[in-house]
Parts: C-alpha cells; structure tokens; sequence
C-alpha cells in the first residue's frame, strides 16, 4: 500500500519536546503531517476538525493522561484510530491497561534518546523506532479498513458467494446464500459443497480442484438443494484464488430461471 500522506497527531504537556518530536519526525519521513496538542481535549478537538491517521500520545498529563484519552476515544467516541502511547513512565500496569483498552502499541522512551544525540548532532535511534511504528500501524489499518469494505461487499451482494477449502468444506456464505438454502453461518461451516450441489460428487472433488487450478475459472449450469429439500437450477461459476499461501475456491451462484 502506497501511502502519500500520513497525519500524525503528537500529544503531550511538554511543548519544548512537541516541537522537537516533530521536526525530528518530519526528518524521518516527509510525508508525516504533524498536529500538535498540548493537552487531551486539544487533541479531541483535533480528532473532531481533522482527519487524523494516527495518534501518539504521552502518558502522565495533567487532568486527562493519555489512558483517559484512549478510554475516551475507544469507549465513548468509538473511535478506532490507530493510538501509540510513547512514554517515558515504563509501569507494566500502565502498559497493560493501555493495550487492554485497544491502544496499538506501547513505547518506553528513554531520556537520553529523546530529542537528539549532542555528539552526533541528530536524530537518535527511540524516533526510528517511532516512525517506523507509525507507519506499521496506519498501513495495517488501512489493509483493515479495506478488508472490511470488500467483505461488506461481498455479504451484501445480490449473487450467492462461497469461500471454500480444497476438500470442499465450506468456509463462508453470504447472505444471500443464506437465504437462498436456508441455512445460518454455522449450519454452513459444517457442510461440504458437493452436499448442495447435484453435479458434484464427493469422489470427484479431487478432480474438480486440480481441474480449477489449472484453468482457474470453471461455468456450469447444475441444481442447488436448500435446507427444506427444495431444488432450483442455478448457475455457478468457481474461481481459484491464492491468499497468503492459502488455496482458496471463490464460487458464484444465481438462480438459473
């Protein structure tokens, strides 16, 4: 995934390491947008005027800490932004009520890596790791996002669709499969697809899958039987896939009227 432009919203109650942090990011990587807040309801105002790809936020602040701000965000805004907390305070207790609370990651910083290195006159290895942490994190949560979006797509679709395993067993039907056969989500995870469908046979399916991998696409007219016993002609077009190292078979039905 190709970001262009990633925002960046720094909080903590030290303005000298604010400034600091964000010249030093912006050298890391120029396409971090940095915001600045100095204190949480700053930054929730932030939140609420700008899009914001990701948070870093100090722990011990005056009136809301940066675990209040998380609380806020994940409890009472249902904000899932991905939020690194970046701390000097090292408390495991701390480390485990943030990550408990959805924050993405937890960094201890350490004093003398602050802000820069006297001797070498530049950045140093803590915001390496900073930036680097940044970047994971929004890359991951746009893949999620985006996930998300297709997996929408494919539940609302108006054609049945099958995600099935090499052998057959059925992994996911959507809803209009669903409602085609008449089954729920866990019925059809317990089923293999020559149940539903007259062309296939069990003893075949092996045939069938060496068959779809080599030609990746297979049409075929056949007859799907629902829960109740009914059947109705459909046609059904297979496609292989590969996904993670994963054999996958992606099936798309629709009535054949």
């Amino acid at each position: 995934m190709k970001l262009e432009e990633i925002n960046v919203l720094l909080v903590d109650n030290e303005v000298d390491f604010l400034e600091q942090a964000k010249s030093i990011l912006k050298e890391k990587d120029d396409r971090f947008v940095i915001e600045i807040s100095e204190t949480v309801e700053d930054a929730l105002r932030c939140i609420e005027n700008k899009d914001i790809d990701v948070i870093v936020s100090d722990y011990r602040m005056p009136e809301k800490d940066g675990i209040e701000f998380l609380r806020i965000l994940r409890e009472e805004k249902d904000n899932s932004t991905p939020f690194i907390i970046f701390t000097g305070r090292g408390w495991e207790e701390v480390a485990m009520n943030a990550l408990n609370l959805g924050a993405n990651k937890y960094i201890w910083k350490k004093e003398e890596l602050t802000l820069y290195d006297k001797k070498q006159e530049e950045p140093v290895g803590q915001f390496d790791l900073l930036a680097k942490e940044i970047l994971e994190e929004v890359k991951k949560y746009e893949n999620e996002k985006t996930t998300e979006f297709i997996r929408d797509i494919i539940e609302r679709s108006e054609d049945g669709i099958f995600c099935i395993a090499p052998d057959g067993r059925i992994l996911y039907g959507n809803k209009t499969v669903r409602n085609m056969l008449g089954y729920d989500k866990n019925e059809l995870q317990d089923i293999n697809i020559c149940e539903l469908f007259s062309s296939f046979q069990e003893d075949e399916r092996e045939d069938f899958w060496e068959r779809l991998k080599e030609e990746k696409s297979i049409t075929s007219e056949t007859e799907q039987e629902g829960k109740d016993g009914t059947i109705f002609p459909v046609k059904m077009t297979s496609t292989y896939l590969m996904h993670e190292d994963r054999e996958l078979e992606f099936a798309f039905v629709r009535e054949n009227t």
